[in-house]
């Protein structure tokens, strides 16, 4: 399940080690971080991507957490959306002495074919420019809303919080840039990951029962049901070197510069919720270098 859903999304939820070991860090989505000579508390929220911003509305202390920061810290900055879709098409591109018939086999290739024909209207005679991560990436968004018509791609949480930055006048940081961003979701050979696109396209009824169960348990702030559910036994599962680049690996870059970025001001954090979890994840990782991390409920 976890190579269905988190790549896609951006590497939603993952590892939550450290909410199995301590039980208080699960049912909240909003954190408090304080101590460790911060003059005043910065406050981490975990987003689900691809989630209907009404959601937002039920968060207890959301609004009094964004109102007491100065600054809106995200994964990305999202002013340009046109110029970062169009950064990420380019960085996407297969590269010129590469096509999907070296990638795959040829009953692989049909199938493929055939499965981006009836998503898209259109196959890899069109589409087969893109490299695997990018059209693994498209296929589960389209996916997506058709099982959720109500979602709008287009009016993201993350973004939500940086307009309201901009609203108010207010800087906006990204942690990471769109090139950082791509090279963690498409790390690993292009023919493994043309063969996880093939398993992913084959065991699409098992993504579309599992995304269900994903909301509920975020929508629940259940921290520890979406570590169980993340854990079982999946059809396609990650490598090691995939799951490290998409969760670990970032994280520890985000460690470095969320002290110096929550002391210059009080923030307001919003990422994925994958990142808030585990214990590599940021929440156990500001407990660690000294900060007090509380559950805002």
């Amino acid at each position: 399940m976890k190579k269905l859903l988190i790549v896609p999304i951006l590497a939603l939820i993952m590892n939550t080690a450290f909410a199995q070991a301590n039980p208080e860090k699960t049912g909240s989505l909003l954190w408090r971080i304080s101590g460790n000579n911060l003059t005043q508390p910065s406050y981490i929220f975990g987003t689900h991507h691809l989630f209907p911003l009404s959601f937002l509305e039920t968060v207890s202390g959301l609004n009094a957490a964004l109102e007491n920061t100065q600054q809106v810290v995200g994964e990305l900055i999202m002013s340009d959306m046109m110029a970062m879709t169009m950064q990420m098409q380019s960085l996407g591109m297969m590269p010129r002495d590469t096509t999907w018939q070296m990638l795959l086999s040829p009953e692989d290739f049909r199938f493929v074919d055939e499965q981006l024909t009836e998503m898209f209207g259109m196959g890899l005679q069109m589409l087969g420019a893109m490299r695997p991560f990018m059209l693994s990436m498209m296929f589960t968004v389209t996916l997506y809303q058709q099982l959720f018509p109500e979602t709008d791609p287009n009016q993201s949480m993350d973004g939500w919080f940086q307009q309201q930055a901009v609203t108010r006048g207010l800087p906006v940081i990204g942690l990471e840039t769109v090139q950082d961003q791509m090279n963690a979701i498409g790390v690993g050979p292009l023919v493994q990951q043309a063969e996880d696109f093939v398993c992913n396209l084959r065991n699409v009824e098992y993504a579309i029962n599992q995304v269900h169960i994903l909301n509920r348990l975020y929508e629940n702030a259940d921290l520890i049901g979406l570590k169980g559910l993340l854990d079982a036994d999946s059809p396609c599962a990650f490598s090691a070197e995939q799951e490290y680049a998409l969760n670990n690996a970032r994280n520890t870059r985000w460690l470095e510069k969320l002290p110096g970025i929550m002391a210059q001001m009080p923030s307001f954090v919003a990422v994925g919720a994958l990142h808030l979890v585990g214990e590599q994840g940021i929440l156990y990782g500001l407990a660690r270098l000294g900060y007090t991390v509380e559950a805002v409920k």
